[in-house]
C-alpha cells in the first residue's frame, strides 16, 4: 500500500475516528480531492470506512452498531409507551418524518395498519417499516454514519427542503430547562432547523431518564417543537415549563 495511505489508515486505527480536516492538517502538501480518494480506495478495500467528512475504523464502526443495539434494548417498556402515543397521533394518509435512533425505531413497531407516506434516515428504522403493510416508505439518500446507523450529508436536507410533512418525529440527546433539546451533532441540529420548516407538527420523543442532562453543544429550543412524547415520568415541573412555552406534552 502506498505510504500516504498506510499513513492515513495507521492514524484512523489510533483515534478511531478521523475528520478530513484534520486530515489536511497532516497532509498540507495533498489536495483535499486526493484525500477523499485515498479514503474511497482505502473504503474499497475494506481498510476503513468513510463517513461524512472523514473516516471510521471498522473496529469502532462495528462497536458503534453494537452500540446502537444497546441503546434499543434500555428502557424497552417505556419506548413502547411512547412508540403507542406517537402511533396514536396519526391518520391514514398522513405523511411524516421519522428519525433515526433506538426510541423513533420503536415507533415502527406500533404503527396502525393504515395507509401513510414516511421518510426516514434511519437504516434500523426502514428495515423494521419493511416489515409493514400500507406503507410507502422513502429512505432519504447520503452518506452511511455508523454511529447512529443513519444517512447524513447535504443530500439528506436537501431532500427534506422538498418535502411537506405532517409530523417529524425525532428524538434527543438529553433535555434541561435553559439548554433545550439536545442534538447528537451538528447534522442533526442543522436537519432539526430545516424540518421546522417543511412540517405542520415537530415532535420530541424522549424517555423521562433523559430529563435534567446537558450532552450537547447543539440544542433545539422549545420553541422549535410542537409536542414532547415521554412515557408518563417526567417532572411537574418540567411538564408546566414546556406547557408554558406552548409544547404538548404526552
Amino acid at each position: 500500500m502506498e505510504g500516504r495511505r498506510q499513513e492515513i489508515l495507521d492514524l484512523v486505527n489510533q483515534q478511531g475516528e478521523v475528520s478530513l480536516t484534520t486530515l489536511k492538517e497532516r497532509f498540507p502538501n495533498v489536495s483535499e480531492v486526493t484525500l477523499r480518494k485515498d479514503l474511497k480506495y482505502l473504503d474499497a478495500e475494506h481498510h476503513l470506512i468513510r463517513i461524512h467528512g472523514g473516516a471510521k475504523s471498522i473496529r469502532s464502526a462495528y462497536t458503534a452498531q453494537e452500540n446502537y443495539y444497546m441503546r434499543y434494548a434500555e428502557s424497552t417498556e417505556e419506548k413502547k409507551i411512547i412508540a403507542r402515543k406517537a402511533a396514536a397521533l396519526l391518520k391514514p394518509y398522513d405523511s411524516f418524518y421519522l428519525a433515526a435512533g433506538s426510541t423513533c425505531s420503536g415507533i415502527a413497531q406500533e404503527l396502525p395498519n393504515i395507509p401513510l407516506r414516511i421518510f426516514t434516515d434511519g437504516m434500523e428504522t426502514a428495515i423494521r417499516l419493511a416489515k409493514l403493510k400500507n406503507l410507502e416508505i422513502t429512505i432519504l439518500g447520503g452518506e452511511l454514519a455508523a454511529s447512529g446507523m443513519q444517512t447524513v450529508g447535504p443530500k439528506v436536507l436537501k431532500e427534506l427542503e422538498e418535502l411537506r410533512l405532517d409530523y417529524a418525529f425525532c428524538g434527543t440527546l438529553s433535555y434541561s430547562i435553559g439548554y433545550g433539546f439536545g442534538c447528537h451533532s451538528t447534522h442533526t441540529f442543522t436537519l432539526g432547523q430545516v424540518l421546522r420548516t417543511r412540517v405542520d407538527k415537530m415532535v420530541i420523543v424522549m424517555d423521562s431518564n433523559k430529563v435534567n442532562k446537558v450532552r450537547a453543544v447543539r440544542n433545539l429550543r422549545e420553541k422549535d417543537i410542537d409536542i414532547v412524547i415521554s412515557d408518563g415520568n417526567l417532572d411537574e415541573e418540567i411538564v408546566a415549563y414546556l406547557k408554558k412555552n406552548h409544547v404538548k406534552v404526552l
